[in-house]
């Protein structure tokens, strides 16, 4: 019989508490990732679309579909690192090994790739199933969002809209298949806002790594619908 959800966490959590951690940078004892180390992960920088932070061509302000596409519910999206190399490994172990400890300094970071004009007034983590949730043993959404929040200083807002139905795997499958796996998979949170809170003009979508951008794209327009003005995002690395 296999170990139960409940089970599985606790050990984990013991593991990250007891077990002295290996920085997945230098291999250094101390963290799962040394502040000093976040500089030796390939950063999404260099000339990007303004739009989807896609690499363009040096001068450029747009990427060739950006510059022919309609407005969409989601405004712009960034990314702090290239979902390459340590930010690759960091990000897997982090979401597949529970290596929970690297969402902080992973996100703390793609916190600082949020631009001063963008002025959100909350955070909402892209919503994960709870079947997907349970075998995991937590959500990794909401932990980034956590950590985003607090270095933004705006709070964090699950209440808006949420997951309706359960998706295939993103990263097996190509563009226009990505767009119809999540196409209706997010919904409007029923009866609004939860505890009365008003529902925020401007809210920063975050995830761990996008690519297509087609999941934060579907989770921007339920987010519209919920009554969002302005929805932008933040991943914690983006897949070029």
């Amino acid at each position: 019989m296999p170990p139960s959800p409940v089970w599985t966490t606790l050990v984990r959590e013991l593991a990250e508490l007891l077990l002295p951690q290996r920085c997945v940078a230098c291999g250094a004892f101390g963290d799962a990732l040394h502040t000093a180390c976040i500089g030796r992960l390939a950063a999404a920088d260099g000339a990007r679309c303004s739009r989807c932070w896609a690499p363009v061509d040096t001068g450029r302000s747009a990427c060739a579909r950006c510059e022919v596409a309609p407005p969409s519910a989601l405004v712009a999206r960034r990314a702090a690192f290239r979902f390459e190399g340590i930010a690759r490994r960091a990000i897997l172990e982090a979401k597949f090994r529970g290596i929970r400890a690297l969402f902080e300094p992973l996100s703390l970071a793609a916190a600082e790739a949020v631009p001063l004009e963008w002025g959100v007034e909350c955070v909402v983590p892209v919503p994960l199933h709870a079947s997907r949730e349970r075998e995991r043993g937590f959500n990794q959404g909401a932990l980034i969002a956590s950590h985003v929040g607090r270095a933004l200083g705006v709070p964090v807002r699950g209440d808006l809209v949420r997951r309706a139905r359960r998706t295939r795997v993103q990263a097996s499958l190509g563009r226009m298949e990505r767009a119809r796996n999540v196409e209706g998979a997010f919904v409007p949170l029923e009866g609004g806002a939860g505890g009365g809170a008003a529902v925020p003009a401007s809210a920063l979508l975050v995830d761990d790594v996008t690519t297509t951008g087609a999941t934060l794209e579907a989770v921007s327009s339920a987010l519209r619908a919920a009554g969002v003005r302005r929805v932008v995002a933040l991943a914690l690395a983006i897949e070029d």
